[in-house]
């Protein structure tokens, strides 16, 4: 009998290395070069041996649609025990019915714009109260710290109800020894770094527990209020949400500090980005609160947001998924039940759709730059349909980028003195001197 034309294809080029462990420790030692590393040496789809499990990585547009939009791969099943313990019972372990039902609950909350809308006035307020001792003082602050801990004042503003300094100090605490399960072995022993990850997410559990019963007996507009009225809409038990409201905590920490914290030093680092910036701020919101309406207008702000999250290496790769039938991408052979994955940052450095890929360009994104862009080429937070496996959180992301940016720009300048910018080996690398930062009053230039 002739062997299918597929059968024919070769297997992706790579190396499965040591039985069972495979690269485990080299993805452990530095996630982000691991891809570098091995795009550079085999090309945009390349095969990995993880966790005992044998892998492809698909970047390339083409292929990293194809990882987000084919049926024939399936999230789940194969994710390595720090994703699993880490993000259990949450939708981003699980495909089908289900996840849709779920995922349509969380966009209510997160992903709309009248739900974003609601949230601003929160969001303002917090940023001021971080940003306003910077312009004070004009030197001195750690902004990786401050924002940080702005990040963790948001979350219990947004979704616990408590807004005391002790509760961020808490949450701040927990999330950062969770965001450490993904750089060491998954050995839960007391007092290791992974030990600490898997206490810091049972302890986030008892407080979400104890929010989602406070949330059900009225009086909060917030996060988690929204996710249960859209839960008893859905008929999605509300008991389901506890995991969701875990990954979107955890996710959200981080993807509002980064990006904040890489956007002050880029734009600083950029006076022309800044001054262009500073032009549009002053022309749309130029003091009082910042609504909506002025934030869509601020297009400018738009594409810097955009191309910090192209530029930096936020985000590595998706959660893993599991090929369901033998498929074929790139003219290599993908075998049923082998692991796969869409390489996120290593995907958004390709210079045939990003040109000159090591330059911070927000023209990038100029409305008709940005909508010749092929798909699977911008994927900061994945690829696909929202109600999929795209992170819902991507829009609200955006608006605390441009009302940070706003703030800044109303009254102040800025710029980078000299320290160690190299940046870390974790899991969202940021400035090792954690970033200082140079304010002072803006002066406008007489015409």
């Amino acid at each position: 009998m002739a062997t299918p034309k597929a059968a024919q294809k070769p297997l992706p080029p790579g190396r499965f290395g040591l039985p069972w462990l495979g690269e485990t420790l080299s993805i452990l030692r530095n996630n982000h070069r691991f891809y570098q590393d091995r795009i550079e040496k085999y090309g945009p789809i390349f095969r990995t041996r993880l966790f005992g499990n044998s892998f492809v990585i698909f970047s390339g547009h083409e292929a990293f649609h194809t990882f987000a939009m084919d049926e024939r791969i399936v999230r789940g099943d194969a994710d390595p025990i720090s994703a699993e313990q880490i993000f259990m019972n949450s939708l981003a372990l699980i495909d089908g019915v289900e996840h849709h039902a779920r995922k349509a609950v969380m966009l209510r909350a997160v992903g709309y714009r009248s739900a974003i809308a609601s949230y601003l006035p929160t969001m303002q307020e917090l940023l001021e109260r971080s940003i306003d001792p910077w312009l004070k003082s004009g030197t001195g602050h750690d902004l990786r710290a401050d924002l940080q801990r702005f990040a963790a004042r948001l979350t219990g503003a947004l979704y616990t109800g408590d807004r005391s300094e002790e509760h961020a100090a808490e949450l701040d605490h927990h999330l950062a020894n969770m965001r450490d399960a993904f750089m060491t072995l998954p050995v839960p022993i007391p007092g290791t770094k992974y030990g600490k990850a898997i206490a810091g997410r049972r302890r986030m559990d008892e407080i979400i527990g104890d929010a989602l019963a406070k949330h059900q007996q009225g009086g909060y507009d917030d996060v988690v209020a929204r996710m249960i009225v859209a839960a008893n809409d859905a008929d999605v038990p509300v008991e389901a949400l506890r995991g969701d409201i875990r990954h979107l905590i955890f996710a959200g920490q981080g993807g509002y500090f980064v990006p904040l914290t890489l956007t002050t030093m880029i734009v600083g680092q950029h006076p022309d980005v800044m001054e262009r910036a500073r032009a549009e701020v002053l022309a749309v919101s130029p003091d009082g609160p910042i609504t909506m309406e002025q934030i869509e207008r601020m297009e400018y702000l738009e594409q810097i947001s955009k191309e910090v999250r192209r530029y930096f290496a936020m985000n590595s790769a998706t959660f893993f998924g599991r090929v369901q039938a033998d498929m074929e991408v790139g003219g290599f052979r993908i075998p049923k039940g082998w692991g796969a994955m869409g390489g996120i940052h290593i995907n958004m450095r390709n210079p045939d759709v990003f040109p000159d890929p090591d330059r911070f360009d927000p023209d990038r994104f100029e409305a008709t730059a940005e909508a010749a862009l092929p798909p699977g080429s911008y994927v900061p937070h994945g690829d696909g349909q929202s109600t999929h496996h795209r992170c819902p959180g991507e829009n609200i992301v955006t608006v605390a980028v441009k009302m940070y940016l706003t703030l800044l720009l109303r009254t102040a300048e800025w710029s980078i003195p000299e320290q160690d910018l190299t940046l870390t080996n974790e899991l969202f690398p940021l400035p090792a001197s954690g970033l200082r930062v140079n304010f002072r009053q803006h002066v406008p230039v007489a015409g």
